[in-house]
């Protein structure tokens, strides 16, 4: 047994699968912004104005990235810090239908802004998510839009400036 050889060979072993390992690299679909305030007020989901992305093909099971981003706030009572707004990147088939919530925004429990204590809509911030769906879905034709509700007490959400990119 030859240790320098076989340290030889690990080490070229292991150079060649670090060869192997290539850039990632995303393929950008559609490109959404809005300028203007948006807000509201309601226990109901409202979808947020400009964040539907237009009609795109995508191959079965083909991952989709969507990253949101927008100026934030939410009102509530004096006193309730505890109040939030959460949003849900959906994704929807060619008729409108919801076929998939993306991850990680499924549910309420994902605050994207929270109230300070302070009566109104004040204590303004910006704010992003990263969420990645697509898998398990048949080849078709889909777009993808950003819905938001209030939570714990909030009495209205405000969404100031916002993008939302759709990536492949």
């Amino acid at each position: 047994m030859n240790i320098p050889c076989n340290w030889r060979a690990a080490a070229a072993a292991a150079a060649l699968g670090f060869a192997a390992i290539g850039p990632a690299s995303a393929h950008s679909i559609a490109v959404m912004a809005d300028i203007n305030n948006y807000t509201f007020v309601g226990a109901a989901v409202v979808v947020l104005p400009s964040m539907t992305s237009p009609l795109f093909a995508n191959a079965a099971g083909q991952r989709i990235i969507a990253r949101f981003s927008s100026e934030c706030a939410v009102n509530a009572a004096a006193g309730n810090t505890s109040a939030w707004t959460d949003v849900d990147i959906v994704v929807l088939n060619a008729v409108g239908a919801v076929v998939q919530t993306m991850t990680p925004t499924a549910g309420a429990g994902d605050a994207f802004c929270a109230s300070n204590g302070t009566a109104g809509f004040d204590g303004w911030e910006t704010n992003s998510v990263t969420a990645f769906g697509g898998t398990g879905l048949p080849a078709g034709n889909y777009r993808v839009q950003v819905r938001a509700r209030l939570n714990g007490g909030a009495t209205g959400g405000w969404f100031g400036e916002r993008s939302l990119v759709i990536e492949r």
